[in-house]
């Protein structure tokens, strides 16, 4: 799974707001550098103090999460929990992990934030990278599986079952973030919005009827290769090879890592993206149908309707496949959709 936040956006905001043109509500977007990433954070207000007031209090809500979840901040629950059996965390971080638990279960491990262990000896931004051995990975995957870890929901309290087990929140805490920002700027009166980080993104509002038009990134060039159109309260993560990689002795290792081998995933997939309700589970599920390769990741999504997960997979050879609920609100001009 990806253990870091990626600084690669794998989706692009095209038309964010297509109707406020002249009058009445005016554009307020602001950037900041947070969880590794860059996050935007873009309203639609008549007053520019009520606007910035939203945009501020949703940049304060992902900052406090940041501080809660990240492990490389030696006071965060995160960290707590690497370094004891028992740990009493938030309630924010009591919900991520309880949903990343929900998430693992439902995809039998192949989402699993107890890869933390083996994902750091993949260190792939290093300009010296070497693979780890085998032997040091074999180590570590003794320290992996998602059932070490119980939680008590009375006390707040996260329980681990040996020490060696580590935990990351990347790939669930960032949409985490997210869904808490744009509850944020509910909460300051804003209707039309959009809160993006790192290419993950939540829509608020339908942009007066018309949706937020997103860019998918092309996989193997520059520039984007379709198009989607989100609604209300919609949200998208992309998982794809090209996020981040490195290569050694001419072979390519890209970051995201299958947790029951403990190597980058070996799968027909290049870039799968996610569409649902729930800004935090969809970099989960992305991760997990990634790793899955196409049929069965097509399968998964059938099997598991109430999950609600619309998907659009483009695999090695360029054949894009695309839930069927998806099909009016998709463009890809120059390739062949088929509809799953």
């Amino acid at each position: 799974m990806k253990h870091r936040y990626s600084l690669i956006p794998a989706i692009i905001v095209i038309a964010s707001f297509l109707v406020c043109t002249c009058s009445r509500p005016k554009r307020y977007s602001l950037s900041k550098m947070a969880m590794g990433t860059i996050v935007t954070i873009t309203v639609d207000s008549t007053s520019h103090k009520k606007a910035y007031k939203a945009i501020n209090q949703a940049f304060e809500k992902i900052k406090y999460i940041e501080a809660t979840m990240s492990p490389y901040i030696p006071a965060s629950d995160v960290a707590h929990i690497n370094n004891n059996l028992q740990t009493n965390v938030t309630n924010d971080t009591f919900t991520v992990i309880q949903m990343a638990l929900e998430v693992s279960h439902n995809t039998d491990g192949l989402f699993d934030i107890t890869f933390a262990s083996v994902g750091s000896l993949w260190q792939l931004q290093s300009p010296s990278f070497v693979p780890p051995s085998p032997g040091s990975i074999n180590k570590h995957l003794k320290c992996v599986g998602y059932r070490f870890i119980q939680l008590n929901r009375k006390t707040s309290t996260v329980i681990k079952q040996k020490h060696c087990v580590t935990i990351g929140l990347g790939g669930i805490a960032k949409g985490y973030s997210i869904s808490q920002a744009v509850l944020a700027l509910k909460r300051c009166g804003i209707q039309q919005g959009i809160v993006e980080a790192g290419g993950d993104l939540q829509v608020l509002g339908d942009n007066y009827g018309y949706g937020y038009t997103i860019g998918i990134k092309h996989p193997r060039q520059e520039g984007i290769i379709g198009t989607v159109i989100l609604q209300d309260n919609q949200s998208i993560a992309t998982s794809g090879d090209y996020e981040r990689f490195a290569t050694y002795k001419g072979k390519r290792y890209h970051h995201i890592m299958n947790p029951k081998t403990g190597y980058p995933a070996q799968s027909d997939i290049i870039s799968v993206s996610v569409i649902t309700g729930n800004a935090a589970l969809c970099d989960g599920y992305a991760t997990a149908l990634f790793i899955m390769g196409t049929q069965q990741a097509i399968t998964f999504c059938k099997n598991n309707t109430a999950l609600n997960l619309h998907c659009i997979i483009i695999d090695k050879n360029m054949n894009i496949y695309c839930s069927k609920n998806l099909l009016q609100n998709v463009s890809f001009s120059h390739y062949t959709v088929y509809p799953f």
